[in-house]
């Protein structure tokens, strides 16, 4: 989704906002009615709710045509009417918009329809004939607001409200209640708004005070949808474990400048719905953005690599471990014995080598922070999946590394690490690099930890240990182990490769 929004002159904004404030139990009370209290919105979209009598920034969710719709502009709602950025909705469906500065005016054209708004004026003007909306456009800080009611009307969508989750959909009706990235909040406050430029596909940004690089990752429609077939598919192979999905945004979701981010929150949002639609009882995806951009003042990344720190794993895997019953709570975090290493270079460095993005990189190194675990364990590396090529032994967290491969010493197809948790209880971790950090923390829950990496099986080419050659099927390898627990991390690349995803598809029997 675009993530665009128009810049108008300078106008002081002409009204008072309050916060609406709802509780999140009685919304989840109210979420039990879900099937009976969809309500098709009045031509003004009146809200009945008393509270809505002056112009206010609200709570309410959007969703465009079935999917959660992020801005950085809330919806807001003026005597009872409710509005939204008119020009991020536009361009979501694809509509062209212009703006006339000297009669402040818009103009959009979707399908050979052409509307026009005009700031200030509660009509529209459509196939050239003026339509009453209800209430006013305006401006919120320097963002356009139309009536939701009226965009839907410009554009030929239906408006539908929803009471219990406090919910507009403007084109198609979903049932929200099941995806774990309902509700999420990501503000500004942490975003570098300076774009410097991008060198060999990573873009740096700089908040004055340090620059930073990000891949700027988008997640493919079809491929995403495939991805969820195939988790889906694993779990069907595992009947007894208790699956779980985990992606992992990158950075630029949470510091890259609006005007440059890709929206992965809503493409996860979209995956997990597929997931959801599968309706597989032991298979549970989890919502770690809203985790990681609450921790988002923390070094949750680093600014010269494309992966997340330890202390960003972390956060995910206490996410993990809240929605994991069977896990007790898991220790704070400076509660762990901690070993920082200073002037770390990272991946994004390598991949601007030679470029004047390195040199911008270079000015502020990262530091690695290396969170040792609390238990003790014995650690080995392998080439197959029943463990008879033996590649070598290896730690939990390796300092002589000096990057992120400090983390479980890097990628192996199979890394297996046997604790002293003694509680029986087995984990199996299917991942891309982004696992390796967050398999760190699973050694100090479980007694046997399995760690592999679909990139060396079944084709896969990744890596310099020739395991590609070797089949690994999931179902073989849960009768082999007997785990407990299986997790699937994955960040935007894998989900949104073709390669990748055949690749996890070939696990499955």
């Amino acid at each position: 989704m675009k993530n665009a929004i128009l810049y108008y002159n300078s106008i002081k904004n002409k009204f008072i906002f309050r916060k609406i404030i709802e509780s999140n139990i009685q919304r989840l009370l109210k979420s039990t009615l879900y099937k009976i209290c969809i309500l098709i919105l009045p031509i003004f979209l009146s809200l009945v709710n008393p509270a809505f009598a002056e112009t206010t920034t609200s709570d309410i969710i959007l969703y465009l045509n079935g999917n959660i719709f992020y801005s950085s502009c809330p919806i807001i709602v003026e005597n009872g009417t409710a509005l939204a950025p008119f020009r991020e909705i536009a361009d979501t469906f694809g509509a062209s918009t212009s703006w006339d500065s000297s009669s402040e005016t818009i103009t959009s054209t979707l399908n050979e329809v052409t509307v026009q708004f005009k700031l200030g004026s509660n009509v529209m003007i459509k196939y050239g004939k003026p339509v009453e909306m209800g209430s006013e456009t305006c401006y919120y800080g320097n963002t356009a607001m139309v009536p939701v009611k009226a965009i839907g009307d410009a554009f030929g969508y239906p408006v539908t409200w929803d009471e219990c989750n406090r919910v507009i959909f403007l084109g198609d009706v979903v049932n929200i209640n099941n995806n774990p990235m309902n509700n999420i909040k990501i503000t500004n406050e942490f975003r570098y708004n300076d774009y410097i430029g991008e060198y060999s596909g990573v873009s740096i940004f700089s908040n004055g005070n340090e620059n930073f690089g990000m891949e700027l990752l988008g997640i493919n429609d079809y491929w995403g949808s495939s991805y969820a077939e195939t988790i889906a598919k694993i779990a069907d192979c595992v009947p007894y474990a208790n699956v779980y999905n985990i992606i992992v945004p990158t950075a630029q979701e949470f510091y890259a400048s609006n005007s440059k981010k890709t929206n992965q929150t809503a493409a996860i949002s979209d995956v997990y719905e597929h997931i959801i639609q599968y309706n597989k009882k032991n298979l549970k995806p989890i919502n770690i953005v809203q985790t990681l951009y609450d921790h988002a003042a923390e070094k949750i990344y680093f600014c010269t690599d494309h992966h997340w720190t330890q202390r960003g794993a972390y956060y995910a895997y206490q996410k993990y471990a809240l929605e994991n019953k069977s896990i007790p709570e898991i220790d704070p975090l400076n509660t762990f014995e901690v070993q920082n290493i200073y002037g770390y270079y990272g991946s994004l460095c390598s991949f601007t080598s030679g470029t004047y993005g390195n040199q911008l990189l270079a000015q502020n190194p990262d530091m690695l922070q290396l969170f040792s675990p609390k238990s003790s364990s014995e650690g080995a590396a392998y080439r197959d999946p029943f463990m008879r090529s033996y590649i070598q032994s290896i730690k939990v967290i390796y300092p002589p590394a000096k990057s992120y491969s400090c983390f479980i010493e890097g990628d192996y197809p199979l890394e297996v690490f046997k604790t002293n948790v003694n509680n029986g209880k087995k984990i199996c971790i299917i991942k891309d690099s982004f696992g390796d950090a967050f398999a760190t923390w699973a050694v100090n829950n479980y007694e046997e930890v399995y760690v592999i990496d679909y990139r060396m099986f079944n084709g896969g080419t990744y890596g310099d240990y020739g395991s590609g050659k070797n089949d690994f099927k999931i179902s073989d390898f849960y009768n082999f182990v007997k785990f407990d627990d299986l997790v699937i991390i994955s960040y935007p690349v894998t989900v949104s490769t073709g390669s990748s995803v055949q690749l996890l598809t070939k696990m499955v029997n």
